[in-house]
């Protein structure tokens, strides 16, 4: 059977680099963020109220620490795991990875020319997120597949996403007969 589309992409670091930042977590970002501002905050209090209460100058110094430690981890998090991310990456794949990506009717598979295509139900997957260049498919068990959307040798993004839908709703149809 003739597959739905078939996409070529070679991973390097700009594309990488856009993928992390479309799926990377503000919310934890802005959550540490403001726990180092509390944290701040208390040891700022502790700080003026130490000349009143002794037993706060043994908390003014840690808590003002600790908030800044958190501040600062907040305000690199998301360069640093991305560096982090991306050497473990390296380390797997070289500088880029070249990846051929099959979409079938019922799922898609991802060939790296590292031994056995990787399967993926359509029903598996999550969302998608599209940024500049890239399509990502997340998956249930925050798997994700990268599309290059100038990539598709046959096919479109667009019947790639249909056939995900049409899967999609055709195993709700299935699961509600049961």
């Amino acid at each position: 059977m003739e597959p739905v589309a078939v996409n070529r992409i070679t991973v390097d670091h700009a594309l990488f680099a856009e993928s992390h930042a479309a799926i990377f977590s503000k919310k934890r970002q802005k959550t540490l963020l403001y726990c180092g501002i509390v944290f701040l905050a208390f040891g700022l209090v502790f700080l003026v109220l130490q000349a009143r209460v002794p037993v706060l100058s043994a908390l003014c110094v840690p808590t003002l620490l600790t908030g800044i430690l958190v501040l600062i981890w907040a305000l690199t998090l998301q360069k640093s795991e991305l560096r982090r991310r991306y050497k473990a990456f390296r380390r797997v794949n070289g500088d880029a990875s070249e990846r051929t990506v099959t979409c079938h009717h019922a799922s898609l598979s991802v060939d790296t020319g590292r031994g056995e295509p990787i399967e993926i139900d359509y029903t598996d997957v999550r969302e998608h997120r599209e940024t500049e260049h890239l399509c990502l498919l997340i998956c249930a068990d925050h798997r994700g597949v990268m599309l290059a959307k100038d990539g598709f040798e046959t096919g479109s993004l667009d019947a790639l996403l249909a056939a995900i839908d049409k899967a999609k709703q055709e195993a709700n149809e299935s699961a509600q007969l049961l």
